[in-house]
């Protein structure tokens, strides 16, 4: 059996929102068979064979090319990450209908209008693209067998086609922390991905300047790992407050980052999720923190079921109280954390969670 992973995305290879889908993809290969992986590639079609890893370019367009695999190939799956909706779109989810595949839509954040507007920089762009998701919606509804989403308000009800997921992530190239305990007494905060306001890290800049960045008489670093246009505005502000303990690495690798979170005590989450209309932690930084056995800082509720390992701050827009996650990081039990890392890649592998899923929806 075939699926088809559709995105119309054109992503950096070393982004974290790429690498999440190609290891969804992987794990929808591994669990039907195989998995082609469809994204954009300027005005043509980058199309990656999960299985051999292979990867060619086509010029037709993503709907286009997915349109055509689908009359001509027999297909098991095809699914379709969120996208601007079009006529293109919904001609290929009857297509795909029309010739027995299982169409699953996935909604990576849901509800998102709010979080669309308020994290766009261009209101008017914002609004007209969630006015064409409007508009299309009933359609999609219509031609989908099952909505996949990750739900991000705990308020919301799920209609009758939606099958809600946790995020995950690759675990393979993970390494789990190994030392749990500060050998040069320093504190060390961290956060790693493509930041947005909703992030709420102002906050943590703010409450590094009200306690002088330190803790007890323990010196506090924050760690940013990254690149995009709220990091620049950080480091801005950073150093409009003087702060000396605050550092931006850029982009890294994952070999990297193995190395780099040995240092690192606690991993920062969203921290402003009323910015994004949210209440859920839906974050991909936060899954890889688990998977760690990092302990998690956010101002909503954790798809992690074990409290122990989750420290929870008020969701505002006061400056962080640094002194208060300090105490509540140094009051985990240890065994605690050293147990967390096996945990959440067992739950947080995209290969349970694909697999689940597919079972959920009769597929596999």
């Amino acid at each position: 059996m075939d699926a088809l992973f559709i995105t119309n995305l054109e992503l950096n290879e070393n982004e974290g929102i790429y690498k999440k889908i190609c290891a969804e993809a992987t794990a929808i290969g591994r669990a039907v068979g195989n998995c082609r992986l469809l994204m954009k590639c300027g005005s043509g079609t980058k199309v990656v064979d999960t299985y051999s890893g292979k990867t060619t370019t086509k010029e037709l367009d993503v709907l286009t090319f997915a349109k055509n695999c689908v009359e001509e190939d027999s297909l098991k799956v095809i699914y379709i990450r969120l996208m601007i909706p079009n006529p293109s779109l919904i001609a290929l989810m009857k297509a795909a209908k029309k010739h027995g595949a299982e169409v699953l839509y996935e909604i990576p954040t849901y509800p998102y209008y709010g979080e669309q507007f308020r994290a766009s920089r261009k209101k008017y762009r914002a609004v007209a693209k969630i006015a064409i998701d409007a508009l299309f919606s009933p359609f999609i509804k219509k031609y989908a067998d099952h909505i996949v989403i990750i739900k991000s308000n705990s308020k919301i009800r799920l209609h009758s086609k939606m099958v809600e997921i946790n995020n995950g992530v690759n675990t393979e190239k993970i390494k789990s922390k190994a030392e749990y305990d500060t050998k040069d007494g320093v504190f060390r905060m961290v956060t790693v991905g493509t930041l947005f306001p909703y992030h709420g890290y102002d906050r943590v800049l703010a409450g590094l300047k009200s306690c002088n960045e330190e803790v007890y008489g323990h010196p506090v670093e924050f760690h940013v790992v990254g690149a995009s246009q709220t990091i620049n505005e950080l480091k801005e502000q950073a150093q409009k407050l003087g702060l000396k303990r605050v550092a931006f690495h850029g982009m890294k690798t994952t070999d990297e980052l193995n190395e780099m979170y040995e240092k690192f005590d606690v991993g920062l989450g969203c921290l402003a999720l009323h910015r994004r209309n949210a209440d859920i932690d839906t974050t991909l930084k936060i899954i890889e923190y688990y998977c760690r056995g990092v302990p998690v800082v956010t101002s909503g509720k954790s798809p992690y079921k074990n409290p122990a390992v989750t420290i929870q701050i008020p969701d505002g827009e006061d400056p962080v109280d640094i002194k208060s996650i300090y105490s509540e990081w140094k009051s985990i039990d240890k065994d605690e954390l050293r147990a967390l890392s096996e945990q959440a890649k067992k739950e947080f592998s995209w290969d349970f969670i694909m697999k689940q899923l597919l079972m959920t929806c009769g597929i596999v």
